[in-house]
């Protein structure tokens, strides 16, 4: 079943096309990353989805199976938080907004979720990462069965931006909510997403899996040889760990194994090895090949 669907959603204004003929189906329960650079449309289509603005033509049905007050949660943007009021408070003052009768237990164990305590501090005493947390905390508070997440971890520091990470795989296991957030950060996105959608100039121009990323995202080894002919002798032993090209004394190996184990192959074979090297970028090539990036 999906939880959300589109049929040539567009969105313009004035003479600018912000989304343009969009078709998206995503599942129910997952989380999907929504991958763009700045500008391309991320934010536009998010508030379409959450219902916060009206497409120019098209369609998009969100929870076919039915929807009720906070079923469906957006953080767009900046958070909107009460600065004066503590985060507990701010809670209670969500729920009278959906129009819900305040649950202290399920209130307190929103907030125990997200990492915050019941105490008199107020918001506008936050660290950055804490309003990040408290945001997600009154986002939970109608018990959504979809969240909408616009750059949830802008500005945050790497601890930040791996706190909110665990806790969004969190909320996804403890609720079965599906979550769709939006980055520019395909390494991140990475970590936390099962299916990616890469978004430029408003249209979505590429999907994949998880696996399928997780296939780009192979360590290149390069490794140099005392000469040309040692590099020829290993490279049978080398095309065991993934695809293998030889230039002279140096190959290179796309491969998901750690060097030491590659190393250990050859010491064992005698092969005479003179220098290594290794690189991560496959995401970020793929990324920047499918929005442009590179020209």
């Amino acid at each position: 079943m999906f939880a959300i669907k589109t049929e040539g959603l567009c969105k313009a204004y004035g003479g600018a096309v912000a989304v343009k003929d969009v078709n998206i189906e995503i599942a129910e329960g997952s989380i999907t990353g929504l991958v763009g650079k700045n500008g391309a449309g991320k934010t536009t289509l998010i508030k379409l989805l959450a219902g916060l603005t009206n497409p120019t033509a098209g369609r998009v049905c969100v929870l076919p199976n039915g929807r009720t007050a906070g079923s469906v949660a957006a953080l767009v943007e900046s958070p909107a938080l009460y600065e004066t009021l503590t985060a507990r408070q701010n809670l209670e003052a969500q729920c009278l907004l959906l129009g819900i009768a305040p649950d202290r237990e399920y209130l307190r164990k929103t907030l125990e979720l997200v990492g915050l305590q019941e105490d008199a501090k107020k918001v506008k005493y936050f660290s950055l990462g804490m309003k990040q947390r408290l945001a997600l905390a009154v986002a939970l508070v109608g018990k959504p069965s979809l969240l909408l997440l616009d750059e949830p971890t802008n500005g945050l520091d790497p601890q930040g931006i791996h706190d909110v990470r665990q806790l969004l795989l969190q909320i996804n296991a403890a609720t079965g909510a599906t979550i769709v957030i939006s980055s520019h950060l395909l390494t991140e996105l990475s970590k936390l997403a099962q299916t990616f959608l890469f978004m430029d100039k408003g249209s979505i121009v590429a999907t994949a899996t998880a696996e399928q990323l997780q296939s780009l995202n192979l360590r290149r080894t390069r490794i140099v040889f005392a000469d040309a002919s040692e590099a020829q002798k290993a490279l049978p032993l080398l095309s065991e760990f993934g695809e293998t090209s030889v230039m002279g004394a140096i190959a290179e190996v796309q491969t998901q194994a750690p060097l030491t184990q590659i190393l250990l192959v050859l010491a064992q074979q005698g092969a005479k090895v003179t220098g290594v090297s290794e690189s991560t970028d496959g995401l970020e090539e793929y990324f920047l090949r499918l929005v442009g990036g590179n020209k």
